[in-house]
């Protein structure tokens, strides 16, 4: 009686033990095989599709991956690596074999001038395009800046500043065509409509853009025509135009 038993429980247990294993073999099938397989795309450049050339090569990093085995994180990793002018990557699964990418990308900010090249870049020093000649963006010129050709993001600290200085003007609607890196402590700033001002890299860059517009303000109440500000000083020095 007991050894009938222990065959009845030892044929159970073969029985459990070999139904777990065709379960995991066919969910090993299942997950290898074509049936989780992404083989739908959508790219979303905000709202709107994504173009073309965009769509592509997104496309060509996640079509045919497993959407089950698939982590956003690593594919949002991925689209940035492969895609500088990205800025930030959002993943949506859905259904069975379709992928939704929404995409932000980075925005021109400014041309930098560099071995008698010029380079498109967003605010965060990233190189988006290299360009034949300016644009009607502000230009930022250093005669000692050097660009390889493999570089995808500046990291020059004038640059960074510059860009940073040139971001917070914007922010207050102060327009400017130029910006020349004098060396690594200071700035020459040409606005569009205004003088040029000098400006310190050892300085609070916010608190100086906040005195130039303020005494831009001034002088433009008071119908004075500035012709230099210099914020280098702990107290700004202005020359005016002669009348």
């Amino acid at each position: 009686m007991k050894a009938k038993k222990t065959i009845v429980k030892l044929v159970k247990f073969i029985l459990l033990i070999t139904g777990s294993i065709l379960i995991l073999l066919s969910l090993f099938l299942l997950l290898k095989g074509d049936f989780f397989k992404i083989d739908q795309v959508i790219c979303y450049d905000k709202d709107n599709p994504c173009q073309t050339d965009l769509w592509l090569r997104v496309n060509g990093l996640v079509l045919g991956k497993n959407i089950i085995l698939l982590s956003p994180q690593q594919v949002e990793e991925q689209i940035k690596d492969a895609l500088p002018e990205v800025n930030q990557v959002e993943i949506e699964k859905k259904l069975l074999h379709k992928l939704v990418v929404h995409l932000t990308m980075r925005k021109a900010m400014a041309v930098i001038e560099a071995n008698n090249n010029y380079y498109q870049v967003d605010e965060q020093g990233f190189i988006l395009a290299k360009l034949d000649q300016p644009t009607d963006l502000t230009l930022i010129a250093s005669g000692e800046l050097s660009i390889a050709a493999d570089n995808h993001q500046l990291e020059s600290p004038p640059v960074l500043a510059s860009l940073d200085f040139l971001y917070q003007l914007l922010m207050r609607n102060m327009a400017t065509r130029r910006i020349e890196i004098v060396n690594s402590r200071e700035l020459t700033v040409f606005l569009k409509t205004g003088p040029k001002a000098q400006i310190s890299l050892e300085k609070s860059l916010e608190k100086q853009v906040g005195s130039l517009q303020l005494i831009l303000d001034r002088a433009k109440m008071e119908g004075k025509q500035i012709q230099l500000i210099d914020l280098r000083f702990d107290k700004p020095v202005i020359s005016y135009f002669e009348r």
